[in-house]
């Protein structure tokens, strides 16, 4: 009984942020798409995990990703940087980005491209479920306020960060199916942008976990507000390209 628990407390943060977003469809998308797409993203996680562990052995062997910045020194702190920061944002969004491209462009219910926003937030609202899961799945179980502590402030960190930077691709993967002449451009900009943002969350939270300095802590929350900002804008924008174009 407590495992059911600790699953559902892990996925009650992905399933608040996804009520959240589904309010902002006009148009509601069909559940079943939805829900795929949703598992898409949780299958797609251990993926993610997999190839993070490939690249960190292959440009760093033989060092774990928490030994990294404890041994890095001089020249070894920009590749300590690179490791801990840029290669998790870019395999995760770039699967993210290439699992709804695949998965909804050319389903038939598909019809807004205000809704590519909504699935790619979707699907990484199902990969920071299991995120969250492997995060609380850890032997000996950590006790049960702990966990809640965790979940919560998960909710409001990496689960929402992996929420909003997906939106900001969608929102230019978006833009190159009203623009098709710029669309590698825009999808280009898009993971360019989600990849810098969800970099940068991830050195903060490194720094801030290393140094105990709040400032970073303060870099976080300013970071998300800004992330935050772009998408409820995002959205916006794209309902009045929408009006027009009708």
């Amino acid at each position: 009984m407590l495992y059911l628990f600790y699953i559902i407390l892990a996925f009650l943060p992905s399933i608040i942020w996804l009520g959240f977003y589904l309010r902002k469809d006009k148009h509601p998308e069909p559940n079943s798409v939805v829900l795929q797409i949703f598992i898409w993203g949780m299958l797609i996680s251990p993926l993610a995990l997999l190839m993070e562990l490939l690249l960190i052995f292959i440009i760093n062997p033989g060092m774990g990703l928490s030994e990294i910045f404890s041994n890095a020194s001089g020249l070894d702190v920009f590749r300590a940087a690179l490791i801990a920061t840029f290669v998790p944002a870019t395999v995760e969004e770039y699967l993210k980005y290439r699992i709804v491209r695949s998965k909804i462009i050319n389903n038939p219910e598909f019809d807004e491209p205000l809704d590519i926003m909504l699935y790619l937030i979707i699907a990484a609202l199902g990969f920071a479920a299991i995120e969250n899961l492997l995060v609380l799945s850890k032997i000996p179980l950590m006790p049960l306020n702990d966990a809640v502590t965790t979940m919560t402030v998960r909710f409001l960190g990496a689960t929402l960060l992996h929420a909003l930077a997906s939106g900001i691709i969608g929102y230019f993967l978006a833009l190159g199916i009203f623009y098709t002449k710029k669309r590698k451009t825009f999808i280009a900009l898009g993971l360019l942008l989600a990849i810098s943002f969800h970099a940068c969350y991830n050195y903060f939270i490194t720094m801030a976990g290393q140094t105990g300095n709040l400032i970073y802590l303060l870099l976080v929350i300013l970071l998300l507000i800004v992330m935050a900002m772009m998408v409820s804008k995002s959205f916006i924008k794209l309902k009045k390209q929408l009006s027009i174009c009708k």
